[in-house]
């Protein structure tokens, strides 16, 4: 962790102040103060949550969704965490969107130390929070307890990545509690990461794939604009490997790059590589921009 010595621009809200925002006021266990460095972004606002641990799978579709709900005017929420919600954070902002990191620390101590630029980014464009006063080290009590306030500002939120001991499940279950939407993203089958966010899915989240899939859910969507419609997949031939299939189901229906796909199916890189080719050659496959992979639709016309 590491601290601010310049104090000055940090705010305390009390509830009676116009800015203490009214979303706040109105969960079960409203907060009695916050700290505030920066100013909070005007709703529509969404959380973005998931695993520390992410992998390069987890992040790429936690900074895709957060260009995504940034590009559509929408305030990103998240907890400043490593993983998931630093990546979301850096979506949004690069997408030049404006974003709120509540903290399970004091607004003027950085954790993790990493993110100092980030966090100072995040509060020239939004708002760094805290019910905690300046000068409070993180705590383990603080942060399932702060995963309140991320869901109380939002009108929903993602998750994505999420072991089954996941503190992003907690900010799942505060969302259900205060009448939020619950969004998830699913994952490959069998994979650490995609337990708790399949628990989920299992309970009712919504499932989502993308930033307009949220926003659609959510009622965001510009009058007229659906989610982006998938065209079903090109079915396999009978003759496919089991490692070409199982490369298949690894892909599923979202971009993968090489990296991402070999962690996923235990086969080393070289070998990911050539079935990757052969599958193209197949029609089953294409390459994406950045060396990315996705199956093929098969068209509906």
């Amino acid at each position: 962790m590491s601290r601010s010595e310049d104090n000055s621009d940090i705010r305390r809200l009390l509830p009676d102040q116009a800015e203490f925002p009214a979303e706040l006021r109105a969960i079960p266990d409203p907060p009695c103060e916050l700290y505030v460095r920066g100013a909070v972004p005007p709703a529509p606002r969404v959380a973005v949550v998931g695993s520390r641990r992410a992998d390069e799978y987890g992040l790429a579709l936690a900074r895709r969704m957060g260009e995504g709900l940034a590009a559509a005017g929408v305030c990103v929420v998240s907890g400043g965490a490593g993983g998931v919600d630093t990546a979301a954070l850096q979506g949004c902002l690069e997408a030049g969107g404006r974003a709120v990191a509540v903290l399970g620390t004091g607004v003027d101590v950085t954790y993790p130390a990493r993110n100092r630029k980030l966090f100072e980014r995040v509060a020239q464009r939004g708002a760094l929070l805290s019910e905690y006063p300046p000068g409070t080290e993180g705590r383990p009590e603080h942060f399932p307890r702060r995963n309140r306030l991320v869901s109380g500002l939002s009108l929903g939120v993602v998750v994505v990545q999420a072991a089954r001991e996941s503190g992003s499940l907690i900010t799942a279950r505060e969302a259900a509690r205060q009448g939020r939407l619950v969004m998830a993203v699913p994952g490959p089958a069998g994979h650490e990461l995609s337990a708790g966010v399949h628990d989920l899915l299992r309970r009712g989240a919504r499932l989502v794939e993308s930033a307009p899939e949220a926003l659609h859910e959510l009622g965001l969507a510009r009058p007229g604009e659906a989610a982006q419609e998938r065209l079903p997949l090109t079915e396999p031939p009978p003759d496919l490997s089991p490692e070409e299939r199982g490369l298949l189901e690894a892909i599923g229906e979202v971009e993968h790059s090489i990296d991402a796909l070999t962690q996923h199916s235990g086969l080393p890189s070289g070998k990911v590589a050539a079935l990757l080719f052969r599958l193209e050659l197949l029609g089953l496959v294409s390459q994406k921009p950045g060396q990315r992979y996705a199956r093929t639709g098969r068209s509906t016309g």
